[in-house]
């Protein structure tokens, strides 16, 4: 699948185009889209299948995946995906520190039946980190009109 991160004057747009051709897109407004770069990170990083971009390759809306009630219903691999993807947001603004990556996840994992973390060391996490940091100061480079194009496989 190909996310297309589409920078506007005062909107930002997600596109994702599946392998079969259908296409779902959303208007993020003027907000910056580093949640939704943390979410192709971890998810690619961690292999899940059922995050938010597994959700949208596997049919499902990017506006049904913003809408509370379907959310609350999606299992733990997508609660999971939010969970680190808000986290790996948090180090990347330097608001955590990459040492408590784990522990943070871990720590929000355990209030949620059904999470399992997967194993992870502080290589893990700086790789994602830096993966991250490259992929949102490309995203700051990008002239207006202009796209950040990432596979999701």
């Amino acid at each position: 699948m190909e996310i297309i991160i589409t920078k506007g004057k005062n909107r930002n747009t997600l596109t994702c185009k599946r392998k079969d051709g259908t296409v779902t897109s959303f208007n993020l407004g003027p907000n910056i889209p580093n949640h939704d770069i943390a979410h192709y990170v971890v998810e690619k990083e961690f292999n899940l299948e059922n995050g938010f971009y597994g959700k949208v390759k596997s049919g499902m809306t990017i506006e049904e995946l913003s809408d509370k009630e379907i959310i609350k219903n999606l299992g733990s691999e997508t609660w999971l995906s939010e969970i680190m993807a808000r986290n790996l947001q948090s180090i990347g603004s330097g608001a955590a520190k990459i040492e408590q990556f784990i522990e943070l996840i871990n720590w929000e994992a355990q209030n949620i039946d059904g999470i399992k973390v997967p194993n992870m060391n502080l290589t893990d996490i700086e790789k994602m980190k830096l993966n991250f940091d490259q992929l949102c100061e490309k995203w700051n480079l990008i002239p207006e009109n202009g796209e950040l194009k990432l596979i999701f496989e």
